[in-house]
């Protein structure tokens, strides 16, 4: 059944709309001013808004605008006299679906009123297409079966279907927001946003205008009402990533969002309530914070109920082999690439201090680098990452199954093939296998 919502200062003009458009076999609601029509909209969804270009209190332009921002799917039509009519065009091309000029007909209204409708439920389905998109790009990083991962998971299935707030703790790139998702689409919120932000990235009067919004006038260039993350979020879930970087101010506005559920926004006289599952992380350790006076010990205690730790990369590398598959298959677009076995013995002994993203980021440039060649070889990768290693921490255990190899062999081979791709240039060789010139002139000697 389409759900329309009539919005006119004539109260016969809707009347009549809800009689003839329930005969029609909609479900019609009726308000006569811009505020109740916002107001019915945030307590209710519709499928197609039929808006009146004169309101008593805001324009139906603006009353558009505002439409949009609470519900980007929803479909309106606007009613004008003649005179209106270059304002209705304008409308479109702000978003409304269609015009009408009064009077119009029931029956020409209510066949607009069913294609918008089924333009929402396209833009729907889209919506939901584009999410489950951004679900599997966003659990790329979630890949593994380590007794590392394995804990992760566990924790994220037990905590997942309640409310409880989550702190996400691990070193910068270990996929604390990846863990996030995780627990939003494993919840009973996970057909509602997931919204996240970053503290650290934020001046702290950003972040406090990007997190509770704000009323237009309530400063200099507030123009225009500004919704919250807090707004949007609401019956989904806020990831707030690095909260140890949240200045004392915001962090005591935070504490009272969690414990009341309810905020105000700035220039606001009364308070917001909202139904938001809170999901933080951070890389640094809070008690420190706390004992230097820069985190609340009573917000720590609200947020630390239940914690998630994401271990590092260098302590679960069980984990690498199926990471450099997948990350492989995904950057090469379908064509069949593989590292060599030097390529992989470099990964398997290299720190990761950049962890899962550093690694990402490296089979991604390898990829490009290594251009139609099959095989993934180690001067593929960035100077930094080979000089990270030693030829002599490499081991015969960390190589792709495939047999018995003598280590010195591969050595000297590796070294041959830098000497090949740099024409015979030893400083340049040296500086890409990270050794002495005096080294690299034994090595050869040795080999000769």
């Amino acid at each position: 059944m389409i759900k329309v919502l009539v919005v006119d200062d004539e109260s016969k003009l809707v009347e009549a709309f809800i009689m003839q458009l329930t005969k029609e076999g909609m479900k019609v609601s009726g308000v006569y001013t811009a505020a109740d029509a916002m107001a019915a909209l945030r307590k209710q969804s519709f499928d197609v808004a039929v808006v009146d270009i004169r309101l008593p209190d805001l324009d139906g332009v603006n009353l558009l605008l505002k439409m949009k921002q609470v519900e980007p799917v929803l479909e309106v039509i606007m009613l004008t006299g003649f005179a209106s009519v270059d304002t209705a065009i304008r409308s479109m091309k702000l978003g409304a679906y269609d015009y009408l000029t009064k009077p119009c007909k029931i029956s020409e209204l209510a066949a607009i009123i069913t294609k918008a409708a089924e333009k929402k439920s396209l833009a729907e389905d889209n919506l939901v297409l584009k999410e489950h998109l951004m679900r599997v790009a966003a659990h790329d990083n979630f890949i593994g079966e380590s007794k590392a991962m394995k804990k992760v998971k566990g924790l994220i299935s037990i905590v997942a279907p309640s409310s409880t707030p989550v702190l996400i703790q691990g070193e910068t790139g270990t996929g604390k927001e990846v863990a996030a998702r995780a627990i939003h689409d494993q919840s009973p919120r996970a057909g509602h946003p997931f919204v996240a932000i970053n503290s650290s990235a934020l001046q702290e009067t950003i972040l406090e205008s990007e997190l509770f919004g704000y009323k237009k006038g309530a400063f200099t260039g507030a123009q225009t009402d500004k919704l919250g993350l807090l707004d949007i979020a609401n019956n989904g879930t806020l990831f707030i990533d690095e909260i140890g970087d949240m200045g004392l101010t915001i962090q005591a506005k935070l504490l009272r969002v969690l414990e009341t559920g309810t905020f105000m926004k700035l220039g606001d006289t009364k308070e917001t309530k909202v139904d938001v599952r809170f999901i933080f992380a951070t890389n640094k350790d809070l008690k420190e914070e706390i004992e230097e006076k820069n985190f609340r010990n009573d917000l720590f205690f609200r947020i630390n109920t239940f914690v998630v730790t994401m271990p590092p990369l260098r302590d679960k590398k069980e984990d690498i082999a199926p990471l450099v598959d997948y990350f492989l298959e995904k950057f090469s677009g379908g064509a069949k690439k593989r590292l060599s076995r030097r390529a992989f013995q470099t990964f398997m002994t290299y720190d990761w201090p950049g962890n899962v993203r550093e690694l990402v980021n490296m089979i991604e440039r390898s990829v490009l680098i290594s251009g139609k060649r099959a095989e993934i070889i180690s001067e593929d990768f960035a100077d930094s990452l080979f000089r990270e290693i030693r030829p002599e921490a490499l081991t015969v255990s960390q190589a792709p199954p495939s047999g018995a190899v003598d280590l010195s062999s591969m050595e000297d081979e590796h070294i041959r093939s830098v000497l090949a791709s740099v024409d015979g240039n030893k400083s340049e060789a040296a500086r890409l296998l990270g050794i002495s010139r005096k080294k690299l002139y034994s090595r050869i000697k040795k080999d000769s």
